[in-house]
């Protein structure tokens, strides 16, 4: 019955189509629906799904994601690891290995994704479970020896 907008005070009406700010004499229906313990919808995001903007905020959230997981193991940034491939330390250079191997797999199964415009793919949280995930490659166990 209700959606929300990128605006924290201003709903949607899905009934009628009216946006309605809060203030308004129709807000306390609104109030009273929530009350009644329903949820409004979420609101829609700013860009059409499957365009270029839409692309550019989903190869955000995965790149995101990869930074969260190398961080986790000490490095400051993707890059930072992946230069270490070369390096004398052995975890170190398996390390840069994985991380090159799974940012790779990550980029192209996103690009295929975008040629092949996956219906129904509008969230992060839809995407992720599709794309390569880190346990997929050869990590050295963080505790492993230099």
């Amino acid at each position: 019955m209700y959606q929300l907008t990128d605006q924290a005070d201003i709903i949607k009406c899905t009934e009628t189509g009216t946006f309605i700010p809060r203030g308004h004499w129709m807000w306390g229906g609104y109030q009273e629906w929530l009350m009644a313990g329903n949820v409004a919808q979420p609101a829609p995001p700013p860009y059409a799904v499957n365009s270029p903007e839409h692309q550019r905020v989903l190869r955000g959230h995965a790149w995101e994601w990869m930074l969260t997981h190398i961080q986790a193991r000490g490095y400051d940034s993707i890059e930072s690891c992946c230069s270490y491939i070369n390096s004398s330390v052995q975890r170190f250079a398996q390390e840069a290995v994985a991380m090159v191997a799974w940012r790779d797999a990550v980029s192209i199964a996103l690009q295929r994704m975008a040629i092949e415009c996956t219906d129904g793919l509008q969230t992060w949280e839809q995407l992720k479970v599709l794309l390569p995930q880190p346990e997929a490659f050869e990590w050295p166990a963080a505790d492993a020896a230099s």
